[in-house]
């Protein structure tokens, strides 16, 4: 499809040293001048608000406006609301002074519905940019099986539920659907090249170097195999500084990168949460015993007799079924909250802590000395019998007794535990409200 004169940019004046599509200090009366020497409607348009600056005669045909009425009249009042939106959605990218591809939309002018074929050009007027539309009416549609397939296209992709992109090869939009703008909520001007986008959507310096790695990373190994990238999820932040997680899919068609954008933050938080469900004890919020076992069998594969042994502490309550039994299981729950937040309080971030039932809790952490882990299972100790526990005006005095043991070369989780295990059965046979690590005090 041949290009409209119209398009072509602007001309200066002999000797004039500006870049080619400036009109440095041109007059009203000679902009005027040389878009009226065009045959088809021109409007000059701010290219933020897409708000009408200049208009030639053929416009005023066309719209039904006169040149002086056009004002500051925005797109929408000339081809309806559907039109301005397409209009708002081509990215249009092209340098200065070079005509954008042309395409079609589906306006309302002066109350009839037209179809019409657009082209934008970016003109640079007295050192500020502004769009240069070009209107025409579009070929009927039987004449250009393309005019109709477009509007059919861009209906479709407009009503996707996820972002849909089309890239030149640098990674220059040249298309965004509704659905991208109402995700990212920038526009054209704010993204108007690639480096804004990593600038815009990943502000941490950081985590903007891990995504473009990522990004470019995988997007060479898809080309490389001539298949879509293998999917991942980013966390961006949207134009109202919101932090959204976003599935990004790519495939190279020719010279275009078609890109997908599919916002999973709710999704991710749901299975962040019933991740936190399925490991966590509903009462006292300790891992429960499956995940204490996972995390024990995970340091202990870890061990590679270069770093501290694991060791394993088993805690028990003592006289727990009096508490119960004397104030109610009401009471008796909080007093096991109160013991996991006194346990926890003392414990390194990197120290496991679950519930295997009833009033039985265990450790499992590195140390590198008999003696570090006998320290952390008195300071447990310590944190629960220093005060009375404080529930519904009771002062109840709370005390617990630790067996504690660590793990030999070789040896398994299960064994290790079974000693920790007897290792508590003699500090209660001992007299309770004491710690027994490896048959040491």
């Amino acid at each position: 499809m041949s290009r409209p004169e119209a398009t072509a940019p602007i001309p200066a004046s002999p000797g004039d040293a500006a870049p080619e599509g400036t009109v440095p200090g041109r007059s009203r009366q000679e902009l005027d001048f040389w878009m009226n020497c065009v045959g088809a409607p021109l409007v000059l348009m701010e290219k933020q608000t897409l708000t009408v600056r200049y208009a030639n005669r053929n416009a005023a045909i066309l719209f039904g406006v006169g040149v002086e009425g056009f004002g500051r009249c925005s797109v929408e009042e000339l081809v309806g609301r559907e039109a301005a939106q397409m209009l708002g959605q081509i990215w249009n990218v092209a340098p200065v002074g070079v005509p954008g591809e042309p395409f079609l939309v589906h306006a309302i002018v002066q109350g009839q519905e037209r179809v019409l074929m657009v082209q934008v050009t970016r003109l640079a007027i007295e050192d500020e940019v502004l769009r240069l539309f070009t209107f025409m009416d579009a070929p009927p549609q039987g004449s250009v099986t393309l005019a109709g397939w477009q509007e059919n296209v861009l209906s479709l992709l407009n009503w996707l539920p996820f972002g849909f992109e089309i890239a030149s090869a640098d990674d220059q939009i040249q298309f965004a659907n509704s659905t991208f703008k109402d995700m990212f909520g920038y526009s054209q001007d704010d993204i108007a090249d690639i480096d804004d986008w990593w600038r815009l959507v990943y502000p941490d310096p950081a985590y903007r170097e891990f995504a473009r790695s990522l990004w470019y990373t995988s997007i060479a190994a898809a080309r490389a195999e001539d298949r879509e990238m293998t999917p991942f999820d980013l966390d961006v932040t949207t134009a109202s500084g919101a932090l959204r997680t976003i599935q990004f899919r790519h495939r190279t068609i020719g010279n275009f990168n078609v890109n997908l954008y599919i916002d999973v933050t709710r999704e991710r938080a749901y299975a962040r949460e019933l991740k936190i469900l399925a490991d966590t004890d509903p009462l006292t919020g300790a891992m429960n015993r499956r995940r204490f076992f996972e995390e024990a069998d995970r340091l202990h594969a870890e061990d590679d007799g270069r770093t501290a042994p694991v060791a394993f502490l088993m805690l028990d309550m003592d006289h727990f079924k009096t508490i119960n039994d004397r104030y109610g299981h009401g009471v008796g729950d909080l007093v096991l909250i109160e013991f996991t937040r006194r346990c926890r309080a003392v414990l390194d971030a990197q120290d496991c802590f679950g519930r295997m039932g009833g009033e039985e809790f265990a450790v499992v952490l590195k140390r590198p000395r008999h003696q570090a882990v006998l320290e952390v299972a008195e300071r447990i100790r310590s944190a629960v019998s220093v005060r009375p526990f404080l529930v519904d005006s009771s002062a109840l005095p709370v005390s617990v007794s630790v067996g504690g043991a660590i793990c030999t070369p070789g040896e398994s989780v299960g064994s290790a535990i079974s000693r920790a295990d007897n290792a508590l059965y003699d500090a209660k046979k001992a007299g309770r409200d004491r710690v027994i690590v490896d048959g040491h005090r």
